[in-house]
């Protein structure tokens, strides 16, 4: 009876130190082997992050990842990622949750990249995320998009070179032999007048030489030379009359008070004159009948200049 006992006992033992080793492995395995702190952060793209998923602090493993949920913000697609990280862990808090990948084949991870900020964050606080470049999705998209300009750019452009190619070929085919024999007309007719052509250019040479050897002469350089001082003299000339010129209009600034004032003077006297010029006029006739009758009875009495009576009036005899 007692053998059966210890039997029962040893069978117990066995199994719960199984149980206890597989529940020890299973925490190792999935990082959780004490209390954890959890922390949030957010992303665009979880491509490989799912529960269990590695979080790391600056490659140190402190945690994994607790649960991914999906939620909408301004009408684009968010998911927000729950972080267990060993309790009391230190992390700044504007440090950097970024999505990582070791290696090509290499397993997704989070790894929290510390700030500078001496502040720390609480737990239930919700750090900034980053997503990395997926490198398969880059060749990925390159790959399409190389397909795409093969397809579009590449093929089009070498039909295109190719049907130039062709009716360049034909034209060529049926214009080449026209096009020789006039370059074989042509090269006769330079053989022919190539030297009427080279004496014709040496004796445009030898012209030119003359001609400039009489323009650069002695005399003309010294004609230039003169040209040269008259027009120095001429703009010495030029100067003294815009000094000239600019002592006038001061002048003239000058004067514009006086010539002012002299025009209403002679605005006055002109009004004064219209003004009298009714009675002026009247004097002038009274004196021109005056100096009528003065006349007449000068011409009638030539003594009265000297002094003499007036002659006798016959009517009154």
């Amino acid at each position: 009876m007692r053998t059966l006992d210890t039997n029962y006992v040893a069978v117990g033992a066995f199994v719960l130190a199984g149980v206890a080793g597989l529940i020890t492995a299973l925490a190792l395995l999935t990082g959780r082997t004490g209390s954890a702190d959890m922390y949030y952060t957010g992303y665009d793209n979880v491509s490989g992050i799912k529960y269990g998923t590695v979080v790391s602090y600056e490659g140190y493993r402190i945690g994994q990842v607790e649960w991914v949920k999906p939620y909408g913000e301004k009408g684009k697609p968010r998911f927000k990622v729950a972080l267990a990280v060993q309790e009391g862990w230190e992390i700044p808090e504007d440090s950097v949750a970024s999505i990582t990948s070791s290696g090509l084949l290499a397993a997704v991870s989070i790894d929290l990249r510390a700030g500078r900020s001496e502040t720390l964050a609480k737990p239930e606080a919700v750090l900034q995320g980053a997503s990395s470049s997926n490198m398969m999705a880059m060749v990925s998209s390159l790959a399409g998009d190389m397909g795409d300009l093969t397809q579009n750019g590449l093929k089009p452009l070498l039909s295109s070179l190719l049907h130039y190619v062709d009716t360049l070929g034909s034209t060529l085919e049926k214009t080449a032999p026209d096009l020789l024999a006039n370059m074989q007309t042509l090269s006769k007719d330079l053989s022919k007048r190539g030297p009427a052509i080279l004496e014709n250019a040496e004796s445009l040479s030898g012209r030119l030489s003359q001609a400039g050897e009489r323009v650069l002469s002695d005399k003309n350089i010294d004609e230039m030379d003169k040209t040269v001082k008259m027009m120095g003299e001429l703009k010495a000339t030029k100067a003294q009359v815009d000094h000239l010129i600019a002592q006038l209009n001061a002048t003239a600034d000058s004067a514009k008070p006086s010539v002012a004032q002299g025009l209403t003077d002679l605005n006055h006297t002109l009004r004064v004159v219209s003004s009298s010029i009714d009675s002026i006029t009247v004097n002038m006739e009274s004196t021109s009948r005056n100096m009528s009758e003065f006349s007449r009875r000068i011409r009638d009495n030539p003594g009265l200049i000297l002094g003499g009576g007036s002659p006798p009036d016959e009517a009154a005899k």
